[in-house]
C-alpha cells in the first residue's frame, strides 16, 4: 500500500512539472503570435513570414489549454480539491461516512473510466482516414500511411518521412492504438489523464471502505490516503 501511495505521490509530482511546462509554453508561444502579429500588421515582412512558419500555433495553444485542464482536474483528484456534494457527508457518522466516500468514489471512478474508454475510441475512429499530406501510393496504387511508404513512393509524391512522428507511431501500435497524424496521438493524453483520474477515484473509493472496519473517517480528515500521513509528520 505504501508503494502503491509512494507512486501515486511521484506521479502527481510528474503530472504538476508537465502542467507547468505546458501553461510555460502555452503563454510563450501565444506572446510570440500577438508580437508577430502586431509588427506584421506595422508592415514588417519578416513577421509574417515568421507567423507563416508559427501556424501550428493555435492548434497548440488549443490543445494545450485543454491538457492543462485535464492536469489540473488529475492534480484536484490527488489533493481531494474536486467538486464534489459533501454536505451529507459533513453530518454523518465516521463509519457513515467513510461509506458515503467510498460510493462517491467509485462512482466517479468508474464514470472517469467510461470517458476515458469513449474518448479513446472517438479518437482512434477520427484516426482511421488516412489524410493527403499523409498518405503515399504502394506498388499496387493502393494509398497507405507515409510511414508504411516506400523511400521511392515518398519522394515521387514530394514528401519527407516524419522519422520522429513514425517512431512514435510504431510504439503507438504496439500498444493497439493506431494513429495517422501528430495531432491524433497529441489527443491520446486526455483519455490517458481520465484514466488516471478513474483509477485514482477508484482506489480512494476501495481505501475509504476499508475505513469503515477501523472507524471510519472523522471529520476534517483528506480524501487522499496521504493527508493524514502529511497532518502528522507536521504535528
Amino acid at each position: 500500500m505504501n508503494l502503491l501511495r509512494a507512486f501515486d505521490r511521484n506521479l502527481a509530482r510528474g503530472e504538476a512539472a508537465l502542467a507547468t511546462l505546458v501553461l510555460l509554453s502555452l503563454v510563450v508561444v501565444a506572446s510570440v503570435q500577438a508580437a508577430l502579429w502586431n509588427l506584421a500588421n506595422g508592415g514588417a515582412l519578416w513577421a509574417s513570414d515568421a507567423l507563416q512558419a508559427l501556424s501550428w500555433g493555435d492548434a497548440f495553444l488549443e490543445k494545450a489549454t485543454l491538457w492543462v485542464a485535464m492536469f489540473g482536474a488529475s492534480l484536484a483528484t490527488f489533493h481531494g480539491k474536486h467538486i464534489g456534494i459533501d454536505v451529507l457527508q459533513r453530518v454523518a457518522a465516521p463509519k457513515q461516512r467513510a461509506f458515503m466516500r467510498g460510493v462517491s468514489s467509485v462512482f466517479a471512478g468508474v464514470t472517469c473510466l467510461l470517458f476515458a474508454r469513449v474518448v479513446l475510441s472517438a479518437l482512434l475512429a477520427k484516426s482511421a482516414r488516412i489524410p493527403a499530406e499523409y498518405g503515399v501510393f504502394d506498388a499496387d496504387f493502393n494509398t497507405v500511411h507515409i510511414c508504411l511508404g516506400t523511400a521511392e513512393a515518398i519522394a515521387d509524391a514530394g514528401y519527407t518521412r516524419p522519422d520522429l512522428f513514425c517512431g512514435l507511431r510504431s510504439f503507438l501500435e504496439a500498444l493497439g492504438l493506431t494513429v495517422n497524424t501528430p495531432e491524433r496521438a497529441m489527443d491520446l493524453l486526455m483519455p490517458a489523464l481520465f484514466l488516471v483520474i478513474g483509477v485514482r477515484f477508484v482506489a480512494y473509493g476501495i481505501g475509504a471502505f476499508g475505513r469503515i472496519g477501523t472507524g471510519g473517517i472523522t471529520e476534517g480528515e483528506g480524501e487522499h490516503p496521504g493527508d493524514e500521513t502529511s497532518a502528522g509528520e507536521g504535528a
